[in-house]
């Protein structure tokens, strides 16, 4: 049989959705918000990860509560075939940002962009002063940067560092 093109990189938007709208009303049953929905692969292994949170955090019994009904749920659908790995549970601090809501909920709030450069990547860390959907940017600490350059994005806990930029 011959193997589909693209492969299961070809599927993840389609895995993604059907994932997400299965995980939501549960994840909101729950009184927490949907972070993200993503299909990735990682070495040899395809991850599906539903991440979740709140304002208050995740203790282990919420955790329980999601993660048993989704997981019993996603076992019944027919995406489940391509997942290698299924994790359910919090962004964590260092939060991926990569839809148009996360820019626009982080907004005012310091993150880390890893941008391609032409001597190779940098870091900029700072406070995400704006986000263009139209343009496909950002503007981290006074500094526009198109989405396409970024390798990732993620929120970035306050400490004591100043703000730097490294090559």
């Amino acid at each position: 049989m011959a193997k589909e093109k693209g492969g299961k990189r070809a599927l993840a938007p389609k895995i993604e959705a059907e994932a997400e709208a299965l995980a939501l009303p549960l994840v909101e049953e729950a009184g927490c918000v949907l972070w993200d929905v993503c299909f990735e692969k990682e070495g040899a292994m395809w991850y599906l990860r539903v991440l979740f949170d709140n304002e208050e955090g995740i203790d282990s019994d919420i955790c329980e509560e999601i993660s048993k009904p989704i997981n019993e749920l996603f076992d019944k659908q027919s995406f489940i075939e391509q997942v290698d790995i299924l994790e359910i549970g919090t962004p964590g601090v260092y939060k991926k940002l990569r839809k148009p809501e996360h820019f626009r909920l982080c907004t005012g709030e310091r993150i880390r962009a890893q941008v391609k450069t032409e001597k190779g990547e940098k870091f900029v860390i700072g406070k995400l002063d704006d986000y263009d959907h139209e343009q496909r940017e950002i503007v981290v600490g006074g500094e526009r940067i198109r989405l396409a350059k970024c390798v990732k994005v993620n929120s970035e806990p306050e400490d004591d560092e100043e703000e730097t930029q490294t090559d």
